[in-house]
């Protein structure tokens, strides 16, 4: 088994990691079914997954999301928490923290580190699912409805051009890319009826994500 150790004193993922290495352990010991494995930052923690879905087999669906989670730290922590459970799909859906430093940023050209960032490690973390033998999917960053925070879009520029080129990515690798940009947004903002502080999906929003996710992973049923 792969038990991570906590990262560098501050890293924001090291709060859940006492909790995966012990949920990782019994899934392991017990050797149980997993089905899907959905791994990224606070849009994924905060999802409910059993209340939206069913797998259509009965295996398990594992919620490894991490509250300010990164795609460098995302990355690092990609072999423990997703791919020793050898589920049979990884659903992969990481990026939009990595812009945030770009909120109060006035020249785009800021954003050029924090995309080849983003979509580097995503990237890595394909090819390290394809080593291992087991399916990847995904997902777009989802938009943001705070335009006091990106005076400038600077943010909302930098999460458009991530996604064209992770779907790009998928096209490449011949993997399924689950668009949820286009459902959830409006003048490329998210649509104010599906969040309450602009950033995360209250239920309305995931009620979208859901619709959007079982039209493509065909094992996945709605409640």
């Amino acid at each position: 088994m792969i038990e991570l150790e906590e990262f560098e004193d501050g890293n924001p993922v090291n709060k859940e990691r006492e909790k995966f290495n012990r949920r990782n352990e019994a899934i392991l010991y017990h050797n149980d079914d997993v089905g899907i494995v959905f791994i990224g930052d606070s849009i994924t923690a905060y999802w409910d997954i059993d209340s939206y879905f069913r797998h259509k087999d009965n295996k398990r669906l594992i919620n490894r999301g991490v509250s300010d989670d990164y795609t460098m730290y995302c990355r690092r922590r990609f072999e423990a928490d997703a791919l020793q459970l050898k589920p049979d799909l990884i659903i992969l859906s990481i990026g939009v923290n990595n812009t945030k430093t770009l909120s109060e940023a006035t020249d785009d050209t800021d954003a050029r580190p924090i995309i080849d960032q983003a979509v580097n490690d995503i990237k890595a973390m394909i090819v390290l699912s394809r080593e291992h033998h087991i399916p990847i999917a995904v997902t777009s960053v989802t938009s943001l409805n705070r335009p006091h925070l990106d005076q400038s879009g600077v943010r909302a520029a930098a999460i458009t051009e991530i996604n064209s080129q992770i779907e790009r990515l998928a096209d490449d690798m011949a993997i399924p890319f689950i668009n949820y940009y286009k459902e959830m947004t409006i003048n490329n903002r998210l649509n104010a009826e599906l969040t309450k502080d602009g950033l995360h999906p209250h239920v309305k929003g995931y009620d979208v994500m859901a619709a959007v996710l079982s039209r493509q992973i065909e094992v996945l049923t709605t409640k």
